[in-house]
């Protein structure tokens, strides 16, 4: 093992310490600080590489990635930095991570929700209250909604089950705030469906989709490989996890 990979799996067993991805994130982000491009590049793509072949310190460290690039915690300098080196290396998945790509598929600007008689005239304090409550005959009223607001104090409801998420989570057209709801609730997102529901919508930011292809099975990558529906980046990471596991 060289002294580089050894300093990375140091930092590495360091950040289990850390339950929640925001605090590794947050640990991630200081011991990445004051260190040149080249090195945070190598870095984060030996994370990569060893998260893919499920090393299980490897995978929780790569978990926190996606809070550490969409944080203010790197400026757009360093991100171009990252995005250069990354290129002249060959650190697909770490350049894949640092594009910012809009989704396959935009909402139109009036995208407006069928509005159920019962909440088509309250206001949106109320349509958030609603979604706190027991009743689950109010709540499926509400897995259309569009204001990620009002999503994500839904996801928070102890009465929501898998179902309900996979409905907002495969829902087209869709906002991609509302899936980004969907991918930053811990609870739903550890569950395979919910990650395979976000990934196979044209509706979610590719750079959410190219996180969650670590996590998919051969079966769904050659699925999502070929699938013409979906953004071309992520077809093409699809592909390549695919030639790795080869």
């Amino acid at each position: 093992m060289s002294e580089f990979e050894e300093k990375t799996k140091t930092l590495v067993f360091q950040l289990l310490g850390h339950q929640e991805k925001k605090l590794r994130a947050s640990s991630l982000q200081e011991k990445l600080r004051g260190l040149e491009a080249g090195e945070i590049a190598g870095i984060l793509n030996l994370i990569c590489t060893q998260a893919s072949a499920k090393n299980p310190p490897y995978v929780k460290a790569y978990s926190a990635l996606p809070e550490l690039l969409c944080s203010l915690a790197l400026s757009r300098e360093k991100i171009w930095q990252l995005r250069e080196v990354a290129r002249e290396k060959d650190y697909f998945q770490v350049l894949q991570m640092l594009i910012d790509l809009p989704p396959q598929k935009t909402p139109p600007s009036n995208l407006e929700v069928p509005q159920d008689p019962m909440l088509k005239d309250l206001a949106l304090g109320a349509r958030i209250s609603l979604a706190k409550t027991r009743q689950m005959g109010v709540l499926k009223k509400l897995l259309k909604e569009q204001d990620p607001s009002i999503i994500r104090s839904l996801l928070l409801n102890p009465r929501l089950t898998e179902a309900e998420v996979l409905k907002i989570a495969s829902l087209r057209p869709t906002s991609p705030q509302v899936l980004e709801e969907v991918f930053r609730n811990a609870k739903w997102i550890a569950r395979y469906r919910v990650k395979k529901a976000l990934v196979y919508n044209p509706y979610c930011p590719p750079s959410l989709a190219l996180y969650l292809l670590k996590f998919m099975v051969t079966s769904d990558l050659r699925e999502i490989a070929q699938n013409g529906n979906l953004h071309l980046a992520v077809q093409e990471a699809a592909y390549q996890l695919l030639k790795d596991k080869a």
